[in-house]
């Protein structure tokens, strides 16, 4: 396996098109990637894997109160074996997050729109 891309998430800021081909390599190439900023603390990193592992270390009725099959917006928790990728089943259990907007119509089932639904808020 490759090294693991390391993207700093400041060149996102100044020079945005170069971060998202690199961003683009690293998820169709490797499929994950390291983010690192200079302003962001070592301890707020540190702290957001500790809150990674407890979560997934939950019974799975715990990690099943935000599965995403209870948000329009395909946002949530996704067990071992539901995503798939080019018809292959992920050996992973996942969270799905976005940006979040705060609009009431947002999560409309009717709305065959489906991008529509993206907008959204997190579970």
């Amino acid at each position: 396996m490759s090294q693991i891309p390391s993207l700093n998430l400041q060149l996102s800021k100044t020079n945005p098109v170069k971060f998202a081909d690199q961003l683009r390599h690293a998820c169709h190439t490797i499929g994950f990637f390291l983010l690192h900023h200079d302003i962001i603390p070592p301890t707020t990193c540190f702290r957001a894997l500790d809150e990674t592992r407890q979560f997934f270390s939950r019974p799975m009725h715990e990690k099943m109160m935000i599965s995403y099959e209870n948000h329009p917006s395909f946002r949530g928790y996704m067990p071992m074996g539901v995503e798939n990728t080019e018809g292959q089943i992920d050996g992973r259990e996942q969270i799905e997050y976005a940006a979040e907007y705060f609009y009431p119509s947002n999560n409309n089932l009717q709305d065959t729109q489906y991008y529509r639904r993206l907008k959204a808020t997190n579970p």
